[in-house]
């Protein structure tokens, strides 16, 4: 099967030269494919970069994206191709890796509640390429715009499923633009009621 890495940057050029140092290299010596694009400052959002990305690669099967800053720990891709033979192919199925933040061990987030807005998934979880169009690509959210995709994913019927032994290793500070959203309530509840008129 067909693992495609994505890696999207876009406004300053210093993130592409960031994915070539971080991203990039942690892919390489795994069996996937990997891609690498980057936005110039007038793109509108992180989502409308990377679904450019997505129209040129223009994967068939499985996505992974990765951010610039991130990596993917070695054994990635091996972990989530046997995942994907273990569920005979599945493409509903949102295969969320484990998540190691900076100073701490990996872990899952099997407890949390998608649909009210406690995402499980890191942007690492792979998605098809068809539960990727059938839930409307990434949007124009000013943050949390991979909570948004696999949350309508989910309203679409994809099911998450966990690959303890796959590990992303987030290496953002608390300063990103996820962390330092201002008023979270509010943006939650205005993704949550996009996703109900958009149903």
């Amino acid at each position: 099967m067909d693992i495609q890495v994505i890696v999207t940057t876009w406004g300053h050029p210093s993130w592409a030269g960031k994915a070539s140092r971080v991203a990039i290299p942690s892919v390489v010596e795994q069996d996937a494919g990997i891609y690498h694009h980057h936005e110039s400052l007038g793109t509108p959002s992180a989502g409308a970069a990377r679904n450019r990305a997505v129209e040129i690669c223009d994967p068939q099967e499985w996505i992974c994206f990765l951010d610039a800053d991130d990596e993917l720990e070695p054994g990635y891709i091996n972990a989530m191709r046997r995942r994907i033979f273990d569920l005979n192919f599945n493409r509903t199925v949102l295969l969320a890796p484990a998540l190691r933040l900076p100073g701490r061990t990996p872990e899952t987030y099997e407890d949390r509640d998608i649909i009210n807005g406690l995402n499980p998934c890191p942007i690492g979880t792979l998605i098809h390429r068809d539960m990727f169009e059938e839930a409307g690509q990434f949007w124009g959210e000013p943050a949390w715009e991979d909570w948004s995709l696999f949350r309508r994913a989910v309203l679409r019927g994809a099911t998450i499923r966990f690959v303890n032994d796959a590990v992303y290793r987030a290496n953002s500070t608390r300063s990103g633009r996820n962390s330092t959203v201002r008023q979270p309530h509010v943006l939650r509840r205005d993704i949550i009621r996009a996703h109900e008129e958009w149903l």
